[in-house]
């Protein structure tokens, strides 16, 4: 038997071996594509689309300040992100449900909402006013006393007019909406006034050049921020959010944001 021939195959079979091994090795350290997208977390952000500048909708595509502050948090965390439209009314609902993981339409944090939910750092400051015709008598909350008073329904804006109104005995017809121009309903006089927030009104009023001015009372001050539903997965996620607005607003990214979308800087608490 030629032994010089008999270990060379060998050794040439014990190589091969080897570096496939190699190669199995090599690839099973590199992640598909399909591993990789399904370690992405899907955040699923509902609005209503119809409270511009802050979001709406536009030839089937979702614009505005809170849909730009969203994209920018997915892109710094590797979201996947998507946007599911409801009302108004209906989002807090869809929330609870787990329809949606979130909620983007200016949400004021109370006392109540925070027994209830994760908030995420604050991503804007305004303040609640009336809204009246220009061209009016009215001056102050009181002269309006027993007029139409329009707000959206279910929010933050509902609870608080109704609590100035009943605490300083105004006898207001309070008129709930949930998609409509509430500032277009006071310009044909279905209303009296409006009660929003002024960034959204004061925008809305040059863009389109209505005939409203603000009485300035000022009587609520309203912080934006994110909720999350209160179990493992919502405060995981609350908190990245948090740390991504902290992050946007050092940068400056969250400023650039309100002025292209308000012509002001709303991010930073006011007095």
């Amino acid at each position: 038997m030629n032994y010089k021939k008999l270990f060379a195959a060998l050794l040439a079979c014990l190589m091969v071996l080897g570096l496939a091994a190699c190669a199995d090795k090599e690839t099973s350290e590199i992640p598909s594509n399909t591993e990789s997208e399904a370690e992405k977390t899907k955040i699923v952000v509902g609005t209503s689309a119809s409270y511009a500048p802050w979001a709406y909708q536009e030839n089937d595509e979702v614009k505005g300040f809170e849909i730009d502050i969203w994209k920018e948090i997915a892109k710094r965390n590797n979201y996947e992100l998507e946007f599911k439209l409801g009302q108004f009314s209906g989002l807090v609902g869809m929330l609870d449900a787990g329809e949606i993981d979130t909620v983007a339409h200016q949400m004021s944090i109370t006392a109540e909402r925070e027994e209830k939910y994760y908030f995420t750092e604050p991503y804007a400051y305004s303040y609640y006013d009336l809204f009246v015709k220009e061209d009016s008598s009215y001056k102050t909350k009181d002269d309006l006393e027993g007029h139409r008073v329009g707000c959206w329904l279910g929010g933050n804006g509902e609870a608080t007019l109704r609590k100035i109104n009943e605490e300083n005995d105004l006898n207001f017809e309070v008129v709930t909406y949930d998609g409509a121009s509430i500032e277009n309903e006071v310009v044909i006089g279905r209303l009296e006034a409006l009660w929003q927030g002024e960034i959204k009104t004061k925008t809305t009023v040059e863009e389109n050049n209505l005939d409203l001015r603000q009485l300035n009372e000022k009587l609520v001050y309203e912080v934006n921020a994110y909720p999350f539903r209160k179990d493992d997965e919502g405060k995981t996620i609350s908190e990245e959010v948090a740390a991504t607005i902290k992050a946007m607003r050092e940068d400056g990214t969250l400023a650039e944001l309100s002025k292209l979308w308000f012509n002001i800087d709303t991010t930073e608490p006011g007095e």
